[in-house]
Order: structure tokens, then sequence, then C-alpha cells
């Protein structure tokens, strides 16, 4: 499961200067996690900085101009500083450098590069075992009746589970998930979820091809439990549609009681699930193992890959095989968000360039920011707005591709102007001009 950090970076409480004292205090936060050199250095991470205001990825060096192995303020460029110790040691730089790392000319805040060499979680707890159907079944049926469960006798993810459903008032007796019928309705969903369901394409096609004929399917579902996509046998996928194993399906733990793809997103940890473990009736046929996806950019869930199938069809590797399929999507949304930030600094550059006494900010299409500029930390604190300038940030109202209703602006945008980045109909994201008299 991923640890949301605290980022200890400069907010609009005020223009604050990176110091060597934030960068001791950022290394306590991040330590053993991959967010400090120690942790990364040998995936191909190295410290470095990155500017706000330009966009540019600085490695960390000593004063003499070789790379240092370690975040030193010392070698970055004399522009970019704006007090020194008696000894000449850069004490601070000027707001809107941030402490991170660099791979492949990529950077990565500490966060990012924690979640990037996040370690392969540990699975022998997280494994259901198939000789326990007979006795999970009784001990269900006792729950269900009683509302009693017996100290060891299951495993605390199900335990979990279990008490969930009961809270919510699932029905035991469901034979099959609800269903989003409305192909129209479906197709809005799917067609929100875009970006999700293009990086997880290629992981889906492949193991669709790996499971043909193996009486498993692979499905992606976003964060409410709605399957977008199914991969996998047709005659498999044919006999799932009677629990409604298909897109459409909602398959949250409130829909349908304790299943991988529900229970991974409530846990937002890996999940493996078979016959008796399940809450409803109807489902406790199938075994099941699924994992989150996350946002690289913050960490957010976007959604779940899951391998499901009858029990007969059980493996024990199942649960690594969803896991590492995450994995793979994520790697590719990670490419995707490079991609967009590499649009949004050269096509806000001429701004940045000519409106240099202005607060600037530019966003990428999905609302993260890239860019923001030395006044915009001054501006955004007169105007009463609570925001980090980070490249961890995001606005949801400025996300071009989400529905209207998710898009709320905040009090303090409203007044802003905001203009599209990019030629009309290949906008790549947003420039707000900040105007504290607005």
């Amino acid at each position: 499961m991923t640890t949301a950090f605290p980022y200890p970076a400069s907010s609009s409480s005020g223009p604050n200067a990176l110091t060597l004292a934030m960068l001791r205090r950022q290394n306590q936060v991040f330590r053993g996690s991959g967010g400090v050199s120690a942790g990364n250095r040998s995936q191909g991470f190295r410290p470095a900085f990155y500017d706000m205001d330009t966009g540019t990825v600085h490695p960390s060096r000593f004063a003499s101009g070789l790379e240092a192995p370690m975040h030193l303020l010392d070698g970055l460029p004399d522009d970019l500083v704006v007090s020194r110790q008696a000894n000449g040691r850069v004490e601070a730089v000027k707001p809107g450098i941030v402490a991170g790392f660099m791979r492949d000319g990529r950077f990565f805040t500490r966060q990012q590069a924690a979640m990037a060499t996040a370690q392969p979680e540990e699975l022998a707890g997280r494994l259901s075992n198939p000789g326990d159907h007979r006795r999970l079944l009784a001990l269900w049926e006792r729950f269900i009746e009683v509302r009693e469960l017996g100290g060891d006798d299951i495993r605390p993810v199900v335990e979990s589970s279990w008490h969930r459903c009961h809270a919510c008032w699932v029905d035991p007796e469901r034979r099959q998930a609800p269903v989003v019928a409305d192909t129209d309705v479906l197709d809005r969903h799917r067609a929100g979820q875009a970006e999700l369901r293009e990086a997880a394409q290629p992981v889906l096609a492949r193991a669709g091809e790996v499971l043909h004929e193996e009486d498993s399917l692979v499905l992606l579902a976003d964060p409410q439990g709605l399957v977008l996509e199914v991969a996998g046998d047709r005659q498999t996928r044919r006999q799932a549609e009677a629990v409604n194993l298909m897109a459409g399906g909602l398959w949250s733990e409130r829909d349908v009681g304790t299943n991988a793809i529900g229970t991974a997103l409530t846990a937002a940890e890996p999940v493996q699930l078979y016959g008796a473990e399940h809450f409803c009736t109807g489902i406790k046929r199938y075994t099941c193992s699924a994992d989150v996806i996350r946002d690289p950019h913050d960490g957010r869930v976007l959604g779940v890959i899951d391998l499901s199938g009858r029990t007969r069809s059980h493996r024990p590797h199942a649960l690594d095989f969803a896991m590492s399929a995450a994995r793979l999507v994520e790697a590719n949304l990670r490419a995707d968000y490079f991609h967009d930030r590499d649009q949004v600094i050269e096509a806000s550059r001429h701004a940045f360039r000519c409106w240099q006494g202005e607060g600037l900010l530019a966003f990428d299409r999905r609302g993260r920011l890239v860019k923001a500029n030395t006044p915009a930390h001054d501006a955004l604190r007169l105007l009463g707005a609570d925001m980090a300038l980070t490249p961890q940030t995001r606005l949801p109202s400025l996300d071009r591709e989400a529905s209207s209703e998710t898009r709320v602006v905040p009090a303090w945008l409203a007044s802003q102007e905001r203009q599209p980045l990019g030629p009309p109909g290949r906008e790549v994201g947003t420039l707000v001009r900040l105007s504290a008299s607005a």
C-alpha cells in the first residue's frame, strides 16, 4: 500500500526559499521510503532539483560542478541562489525550487520517487487457501446468523470486509452484481476514463492472450468498482455474465459485498479471495485477485486490475499476476504524465518569458501543476489561496477531461484569467494569470 507523505515544500502562505534545513527535514520524512538517495540509487534515481519557473531539472552537484550523490544546493546556478553562509556554501535558493530525483532525464518529486521504487508487497499473508473453503463456508453461515467470528479463524482482510458488508446492509443472498444497463450511460462512464483505459489496453490485450482457454478473465474497473474493460476466453466471459462480471458490472463492496475488486478499492491494497471468502452467495463459486492502480502524479487510486474465474481456475500466482499488471498500467500512465509535462513546458515558454512580472501558473490537461513563477507565490497569498506550488499540486477544476459536475472552480480562481495552452482543438493545458486585484 502506498504511503501518503506530508510534502514539506513552499506554499501560498509565503514565498519560502528552499534551505539546507528544509532538505534535512525532507530526508527525515522520506527516510526508508525511496524518497531519499540511499533508498533509490540502485534503481537509477539521482538527486536533483526542479525549477517551477522554467521546468528545468538540475542534477545535484558539488560547488566544483561534479555530480553529488546527495541533495546539495551548492552546485545550483547563481541566479537561483538567494543567500550563502560565511564560508560560501549556499544556504537558500529562490522559491519554486523543489528537491527530488531524476531518472532518464525526468524529474520525480520525493513522493513520486518513493512510489516508483516501492518494493513488491509481501504475499504470504495475502493469499487464499482453497483448503479452507468448507470451514469458511461454515464460519460465514454462523456470521450471517449471529454476527460472530472466532479468533484467528479468518484472514483480517476478509473479516473486516464482512463486517463492513453487514454495516452497509449488503444482502448475503445476492446472486449477482448490479449492472449499468443503459449503454449510453456506460459509454459516458467509459469515455470519462479514457486515459486509464488507454494505459491499460496493451496490458489487457497481452493478459487476454495469456489467459486464452485458462478459465479466467482480467478486468479493469474504475474507483467506484464499475467494470470498464474485460479480456479473456470468450466462453469464460459468457459464463461470467451470469454474475455480471462484465463491462458495466458494479463491483464495489456496497454493491456486491466482499470481492477482490471492491475490497481492493476499499483497503487500497492487493487482495485475493477464494470461494467462501466472498460475502454474497452467488459469488462464492469464484476466485479473484486484484490490485489498485495509482496515479503516478500523486498516488491517488485511479482504478483496479482484477483476475477472476471459477474456483477451479485458482492459481497461487494469480495475485502476483494482478499486481504485475497494475504496475505495468502505472508505468504507461507515468509515460503519459511526463509527455504531458513536456508539452506544457514548451507551450508556456513564451508566456513565462514575456510576462515575468505577473504571477503565472501552467497546468497540464488533467489540472496538474507544471510551472509557477516567483510572483505567483505572493499573488496566491494575497488571493488567500491555500495551494502548495509543487509538481504534485492538482486543480480538478482545470481537468479538461473531467465531467463538468466535478469541475468546481475555487473562489480565488473564478476571478482569474485562464488561457488554453496549445492550438485550438489540441490544447495541452491551461495558463492562469494571477491578479490579486481582480
